[in-house]
């Protein structure tokens, strides 16, 4: 692994453009030689001419330094096997811009990562120059929208593809397992469209180099969000849809085990809001929303097909936060069928559609309850069994002061609801019962 003292589970890494910086041997280097993607192909993928304003190019290079350091760093040397040390410094435009944001990053890190974080920045990286004609021939998008090719970025880009306007530009991570499926719901999003789209995919990969990555990556989800967050400031576009519902972007604990970073908090309304704050403090004019917020993933379904894509896009859009095709080939599904996003699957889509035609690895309800792969399943009928009121919404994390949170804990009650008819089609006792209002 990498940085230094790595038996205590401290790491120091500083992240360079130009390679003239240096530091001590008690800092490891960064670039963007260990991403998969060559050189700076991420920027050249996504910016037009002329080039994004500094402070996108900078928010980009921190994270993709932040996304590194996490990576190279491994878990199973701190103390209590998860929480890290990790010192950064980063070579960026305009420091000065950085220092005083750098409480809210560290502070942003924090909550998407559970780490102790020491950020730093140093001068010398060079502006990005622009890239003529690489996008949409020179045309500047309007709306930029993360598309993951999951339900709920489908559903959002299906409904965003049939508005009025100039074009969309949807930004994906791109991933060779996805691709393929990737391309046909864009088969299907073109049909229905009224406006111009453009799908862009961004290798956001790291490399190994011998070295054991760790397996957490909790930052991705800044880096993903950095990356739209450039491309909408190259076009001059003022905001980029982070389509989630809400249910998965709150994610409440199913256990005491599963508070803070063991459950992913990349789309946390207080996450969003810690990037607002962070654009902010460095002087830009980009905002980024959660426009599926109210909605469970039911009505995220229900929504798609309204909005006329048939189930066939929705059957090869994929929610598997541990998709098996990445980890034993293509010829393994797409959904392993009993990780906790395939279980929110599965509710959306009896609620949204009436069935589910997934094909699952797993019959997740066909095994011993003291499987293994069970364990998610048990822990979302304890979590159904017992009360949820205001107070289980900000007690792993608070909520922005202007969040409607009665609004918001309507939304996953509903979502529980849909939760409980899932066990109850499944030949379950539905787990407890919803809480009146």
């Amino acid at each position: 692994m990498g940085g230094t003292a790595v038996k205590t589970g401290r790491y120091a890494y500083h992240y360079t453009t130009d390679g003239r910086v240096r530091f001590s041997s008690s800092h490891q280097p960064l670039d963007d030689r260990l991403f998969r993607a060559r050189g700076s192909a991420i920027e050249r993928n996504l910016s037009p001419a002329p080039p994004p304003p500094d402070w996108a190019q900078d928010l980009l290079r921190i994270a993709k330094a932040v996304y590194l350091a996490d990576k190279l760093s491994g878990r199973e040397l701190a103390p209590d096997r998860w929480t890290r040390t990790i010192e950064l410094s980063v070579q960026v435009i305009d420091p000065d811009r950085w220092h005083h944001a750098a409480p809210t990053l560290t502070a942003l890190l924090e909550i998407l990562t559970a780490d102790r974080w020491s950020i730093r920045f140093h001068s010398g990286a060079a502006r990005h120059p622009g890239v003529q004609g690489r996008l949409l021939d020179d045309a500047r998008v309007e709306e930029v929208s993360l598309f993951s090719g999951g339900l709920d970025s489908t559903a959002y880009a299906a409904e965003r593809v049939q508005q009025a306007g100039g074009p969309l530009l949807l930004v994906s991570y791109y991933d060779p397992t996805l691709k393929r499926r990737q391309e046909q719901i864009l088969d299907h999003l073109r049909r229905l469209r009224s406006r111009p789209v453009e799908h862009r995919a961004v290798l956001l990969q790291s490399r190994a180099n011998g070295v054991r990555l760790d397996r957490s990556s909790r930052s991705r989800g800044l880096l993903f969000l950095a990356t739209a967050v450039f491309a909408a400031a190259a076009h001059r576009a003022r905001q980029v849809a982070v389509p989630e519902n809400g249910q998965l972007a709150v994610n409440p604990p199913l256990t005491a085990a599963r508070v803070a970073a063991c459950s992913t908090r990349s789309v946390h309304p207080r996450t969003l809001d810690l990037v607002n704050d962070l654009i902010n403090s460095a002087e830009g004019d980009v905002r980024v929303e959660n426009p599926l917020l109210p909605a469970t993933k039911g009505e995220v379904c229900r929504r798609a097909r309204d909005l006329g894509l048939p189930l066939a896009a929705l059957m090869v859009t994929v929610s598997c936060g541990q998709s098996p095709c990445k980890f034993g080939g293509a010829s393994r599904p797409h959904h392993c069928g009993h990780c906790y996003p395939c279980l929110i699957r599965q509710s959306g889509l009896l609620a949204g559609v009436g069935h589910d035609d997934t094909p699952y690895e797993t019959d997740v309800w066909a095994l011993p309850t003291t499987d293994r792969k069970a364990q998610h399943l048990r822990a979302l009928r304890a979590w159904l069994a017992a009360s949820f009121g205001v107070r289980d919404l900000t007690t792993d994390l608070p909520l922005p002061p202007q969040t409607d949170t009665a609004s918001l804990l309507r939304t996953l009650v509903r979502g529980r609801e849909e939760l409980r008819n899932l066990f109850a089609r499944h030949g379950g006792q539905s787990p407890g019962s919803s809480p009146s209002l």
